[in-house]
């Protein structure tokens, strides 16, 4: 075969070769073009399909707090001779034993009481009866007074107690226990004028402080007045509000010790206060802390108040109990969930153990210091007659901090493991976060507006010459001699 026969040949190929694959590619483009005409072909318009009216959904329970606006709360609580009370067997609160022995036969009453607590928004009548018969609203009244005049070690215990129960019960145990406390702070006949009895439970809010107005040589006026956060008060039979002091001229009237603006706690009429069903918050709504308001202008003789400007008294205290029986209350319910799903087979990971570990010897630390706190109180009470020196009150002032430090860790690791088997709405736990969310909100916790507090305190700690760390007067502590007169 010659060359040009070759090359012939060679053309013929390729020729037909570029035919062929120019057949094949326009087949291969027909087939993809028909998927994809097939894939992407406009709907043709049709009539729409006939709408059904969805069957109405059931009513779901509530998931949280859901008393009606126009809903009246109850003022007051049941008889003390309700037969309910009555089936308690407790004793007379003649001792600080007998008063722990009736709140450890009340706790099954007031778990019981308490979804229907947070739900009206207080602390419900029977539940509030019952805390009242066990003593503890009045076993901090002066034994001057025929009181028990409790430890602060035991009132922290108490309050802690329920707490482990409820926050906003023991939110009122601890107020309207402290506020017995202010009668030692009458003459023998205002006490004899108001208290009749002791067992009459008292509220006392300065928020905000009204105008006492000094008419008469011995009388404060006053007038208009509202006072928010009466916490206790549908439980309370005495009233006492705080003022601040202005002469008849409307100057304010002046402390010569301190410098600052006299500001006084007064007794009121009952029969002159209205209160208000204003309390309707996230959490601690078994507390109750309503508003109460005056009716109308009032006179009180001054016998009838206490000065309450530059207070020395670590009255307030116990209150720390509140929230730690609430994160021991998050420490328990997350053991019952951690304990159920070990005991249903399934693993327990090393870091919700190792967290929880954390949590549980944190808040041990952070109890046991609150006991010391306590029984150093109680020192100073048997040893300098409750006199604290500026340096004492500013150092105690301050545990709030520790306090929400160690509440906010617990918080946080309890939820980080409960909460992989998701909080339900309106569950126990979910109600204790809302009543630690609410709870940190107070000044003692806060951090927001009350570092000017706590630098005022601080500043006293930092510029003394006298003062020491607790911890320098070894254990039990030992009060020092040159520090037994407030500064």
């Amino acid at each position: 075969m010659t060359t040009d026969q070759l090359l012939l040949l060679l053309v013929t190929m390729v020729a037909v070769l570029l035919i062929l694959a120019i057949i094949g590619g326009a087949g291969l483009a027909y087939v993809v073009w028909r998927r994809l005409r097939g894939r992407y072909r406009p709907r043709t318009a049709s009539a729409p399909p006939p709408v059904v009216a969805p069957a109405p959904a059931a009513q779901a329970a509530p998931a949280g707090p859901s008393r009606a606006t126009d809903e009246p709360i109850p003022k007051g609580d049941v008889p003390g001779d309700d037969p309910r009370i009555l089936a308690l067997g407790l004793e007379a609160p003649t001792s600080t034993e007998a008063v722990f022995r009736n709140l450890d036969r009340i706790k099954p009453l007031l778990r019981e009481e308490v979804a229907e607590s947070d739900r009206i928004g207080r602390t419900t009548p029977l539940a509030g009866r019952a805390l009242r018969a066990t003593g503890v609203y009045l076993w901090t009244v002066p034994a001057s007074r025929g009181g028990l005049d409790a430890s602060y070690v035991d009132r922290l215990e108490a309050v802690a107690q329920v707490g482990r129960i409820d926050a906003g019960m023991a939110w009122i145990v601890h107020w309207l226990s402290a506020h017995s406390e202010l009668t030692g702070r009458l003459d023998e006949e205002s006490f004899a004028e108001l208290y009749p009895t002791i067992d009459l439970p008292t509220v006392f809010s300065a928020t905000p402080p009204a105008r006492a107005v000094e008419v008469d040589g011995d009388t404060y006026r006053i007038e208009g007045a509202r006072w928010r956060l009466g916490s206790g008060g549908y439980h309370a039979d005495r009233w006492l509000a705080g003022a601040n002091v202005f002469t008849a001229s409307g100057e304010p009237v002046i402390n010569e010790a301190t410098g600052a603006h006299k500001a006084i706690g007064v007794w009121l009429p009952a029969d002159k206060l209205r209160q208000i069903d204003d309390w309707n918050p996230l959490g601690l709504r078994s507390s109750g802390s309503a508003s109460y308001e005056l009716t109308g202008p009032v006179d009180v003789p001054r016998r009838w108040s206490f000065e309450i400007t530059g207070d020395m008294s670590a009255y307030f205290f116990p209150f720390m109990g509140v929230m730690l029986g609430a994160a021991q209350h998050l420490v328990d319910l997350t053991l019952q969930f951690v304990r159920s799903k070990r005991r249903a087979g399934v693993a327990t990971g090393s870091h919700d153990v190792t967290a929880l570990a954390d949590a549980m010897t944190s808040l041990d630390m952070l109890t046991l210091g609150l006991r010391g706190y306590a029984q150093y109180i109680d020192r100073v009470r048997a040893e300098r007659g409750g006199v604290f020196t500026a340096e004492d009150a500013a150092w105690i002032h301050n545990v709030g901090l520790p306090v929400r430090e160690t509440i906010m860790k617990v918080r946080d690791i309890t939820s980080d493991i409960y909460g992989t088997g998701y909080v339900a709405a309106g569950s126990e736990f979910g109600r204790v976060l809302r009543d630690i969310q609410v709870g940190l909100a107070h000044a003692w916790f806060r951090r927001s507006d009350a570092l000017d507090l706590r630098l005022r305190h601080m500043t006293v700690v930092l510029d003394s010459p006298r003062f020491s760390p607790i911890w320098d007067g070894g254990w039990p502590v030992e009060l020092r001699a040159d520090s037994s007169s407030p500064s």
